[in-house]
């Protein structure tokens, strides 16, 4: 069986504000404060998905009750589930949000791919990955900038340790497979890296069994799954 479950979902902006604030009320309230704090209403709508499909993989694939579900947090601030054994992580960036849940700890980047000032590459990474970087043929430099800057930031979510740690730090190298050197820590989980069209997505796991692919699931199956439980 498969240890680490991800699905992804597009956000619909044109939810209309009847279905919205029904399934304000199926999340937590403390995200749901949060998503009445947000000045934009896509980023409500993140905060939303993330917890929806957060709450529809747990039922799906853990037989957890939806009232058994309480999200806490830790002393870094690193959201996890009160007295439960399963792992989680959520990211969104653009159109996406997207959940990995693992009997491990688990950490997952999306990030849809832009033009950036590669004197970011300069500043967070590392020499080999910049030299790397730079070999690249110009027109893949972009595409190889996310598939590292997502790595990076999948395995600082998995550490539960944010910015605190230097990007240039840890070393990656992307060939047939992903290797990582991290100089200051021993653990080496395993990676997988994901194709969506114009973005890119990462995922880091202790856990080897990954998904050959993501599972999109939409609003409708979450709020059915959801609802149909209380």
């Amino acid at each position: 069986m498969c240890k680490n479950f991800i699905y992804l979902a597009k956000i619909d902006l044109q939810l209309g504000q009847d279905a919205y604030d029904g399934l304000l009320q199926i999340i937590s309230e403390e995200n749901r404060q949060r998503c009445k704090r947000f000045m934009f209403r896509e980023d409500a709508l993140r905060t939303l998905y993330g917890e929806l499909m957060l709450r529809y993989m747990l039922m799906q694939h853990f037989s957890i009750r939806h009232e058994d579900i309480q999200l806490l947090k830790d002393e870094s601030g690193k959201p996890y589930l009160k007295g439960l054994p399963v792992h989680f992580n959520i990211s969104h960036s653009g159109d996406y949000v997207v959940c990995a849940v693992s009997e491990q700890p688990v950490g997952i980047d999306i990030e849809r791919i832009k033009e950036v000032d590669f004197k970011l590459a300069e500043r967070y990474f590392c020499k080999s990955e910049y030299r790397d970087l730079f070999a690249r043929e110009e027109i893949r430099r972009l595409d190889y900038f996310f598939s590292l800057w997502t790595l990076k930031e999948s395995y600082l979510k998995w550490l539960g340790t944010g910015m605190s740690v230097p990007l240039d730090s840890i070393a990656f190298k992307i060939g047939s497979e992903i290797s990582m050197i991290d100089t200051c820590r021993s653990a080496r989980p395993f990676f997988k890296q994901f194709p969506i069209d114009g973005y890119k997505l990462s995922l880091c796991s202790m856990n080897a069994g990954f998904a050959d692919d993501i599972k999109e699931i939409s609003l409708e199956e979450m709020k059915f799954f959801t609802q149909g439980d209380n």
